[in-house]
């Protein structure tokens, strides 16, 4: 955020080549707390500005702010980002944890480039529902793990997969993913 004033004689300012900024301030995000842990602004917050310069007479400061906003067009392409890592899975991946115990252990497939929010729905090549995943996130760029696991509690079968991910109010993305034995 820039604080300007307009040119020496106090016009306001009109284009670029008339300003003068005069402070900036920089907001960041907090990363040291856990999402969930942070309080976001909300209407009727009230933010103190502390200054050691006195002000002059009729001086003020007015800040106008704009509410966040979704590029609908942009969202809609971004559907086509979406993606499933690795495609194919094969056998297991690398960043699995490793397992004394007896069994295949920990295996996951990844869906990236998420909206914030959606429903996954997972499907055979027949069309038979095998599981639906429900995603919620505050941040863009999103991504959910799967354990391979059916909404019955079994693991699934190797072969190919259809995955449907639904965002309300932005669109759908139908795709396909393989399980290699």
């Amino acid at each position: 955020m820039f604080i300007i004033f307009g040119d020496s004689v106090g016009k306001p300012v009109t284009k670029n080549t008339n300003l003068h900024a005069s402070w900036s301030v920089s907001i960041f995000n907090d990363t040291t707390l856990a999402e969930d842990k942070r309080i976001h602004p909300e209407f009727g917050d009230v933010y103190k500005v502390v200054t050691k310069k006195p002000f002059r007479n009729g001086e003020f400061f007015e800040f106008t702010t704009k509410a966040q906003d979704m590029d609908l067009s942009k969202a809609k392409t971004d559907l086509d980002n979406i993606a499933v890592v690795p495609n194919p899975y094969v056998g297991a991946a690398s960043w699995e944890k490793f397992s004394t115990e007896v069994g295949r252990g920990e295996r996951k497939i990844y869906f990236t480039h998420l909206p914030n929010e959606c429903t996954i729905r997972i499907y055979t090549i027949s069309g038979k529902l095998v599981n639906t995943i429900e995603h919620s996130s505050t941040i863009a760029d999103g991504q959910e793990s799967w354990d391979l696991v059916s909404r019955d509690a079994m693991d699934i079968a190797y072969g190919v997969y259809i995955f449907h991910v639904d965002a309300p109010g932005i669109g759908e993305k139908i795709g396909r993913f393989a399980i290699v034995k």
